[in-house]
């Protein structure tokens, strides 16, 4: 099977158009809410600090006033004046505390809110991405996604140069075994070509035992393992990297201590 440009091309439209939906009706809607929610917590926070400033300008009234005691009773006023320091930064010590623990609360509760929130959006956005994806490439190429994903897979790995085949099948004689992981089931005969294909392209005879199992995980492609070394082609790293994106945005409004 050859290299199409026009489906290639077809493929990088369709992802870009995609990834515009997803900003345009996904994206954007998030931002707002938790812009929102930003702007309430923060005057919860300036209330609070008001409250504060008050008791301590009311702090500062009483201390006025005590100083206005008479000179022949200054030692009564020295104990007033030392007796309402201490109470003054009590006081503050109390405030202080409050309000740094409201602000690690409502800091904790943001923060497992948009954990929650990150977590939905992944969810809804592997679905959608996911059924999506699969409708165009069965549209461009009359092949099944997971069919196509593989056509993809063989093509990254007939581009490994030949140092890195020849290091892949050293480590694969050593180890005597080789993992393929798949989005979903093959049929048997696109099993049996897909070991053909594997066994051709590093020369490994029958002592390397190679396994297919199916990992949904990998969100419709294909990885093949060996030792330490790993050649994948799968629309999870195109997700991660978009919802990777997304959270940085996200964490941009959370309220900074």
């Amino acid at each position: 099977m050859g290299f199409s440009w026009v489906t290639f091309i077809a493929q990088i439209v369709n992802l870009f158009v995609l990834v515009w939906l997803l900003k345009r009706f996904l994206y954007q809607p998030i931002v707002d809410t938790i812009a929102k929610r930003q702007a309430y917590i923060k005057d919860k926070v300036k209330k609070a600090e008001n409250a504060a400033e008050k008791a301590l300008q009311e702090q500062k009234a009483l201390a006025d006033k005590n100083a206005a005691f008479e000179a022949d009773k200054q030692k009564r006023l020295d104990e007033a004046l030392a007796e309402i320091d201490r109470l003054k930064k009590e006081q503050e010590d109390r405030i202080s505390e409050e309000l740094k623990a409201k602000r690690v609360k409502m800091q904790s509760d943001l923060n497992r809110e948009t954990a929650s929130l990150q977590l939905e959006i992944r969810n809804l956005m592997a679905q959608q991405f996911l059924e999506l994806s699969q409708k165009a490439m069965a549209d461009l190429s009359g092949l099944s996604p997971i069919e196509q994903a593989i056509l993809l897979f063989r093509k990254k790995i007939e581009k490994l140069n030949s140092k890195e085949k020849t290091n892949i099948k050293k480590i694969s004689l050593k180890q005597k075994i080789m993992s393929i992981n798949i989005s979903s089931a093959l049929t048997k005969k696109a099993q049996d070509e897909l070991l053909a294909f594997i066994r051709k392209t590093f020369d490994l005879d029958s002592s390397v035992r190679i396994s297919i199992q199916v990992n949904p995980d990998l969100i419709l492609g294909a990885e093949m393992i060996t030792g330490d070394v790993a050649v994948e082609w799968n629309l999870k790293s195109y997700l991660d990297a978009f919802t990777g994106n997304l959270n940085t945005a996200l964490s941009g409004l959370i309220i900074k201590e």
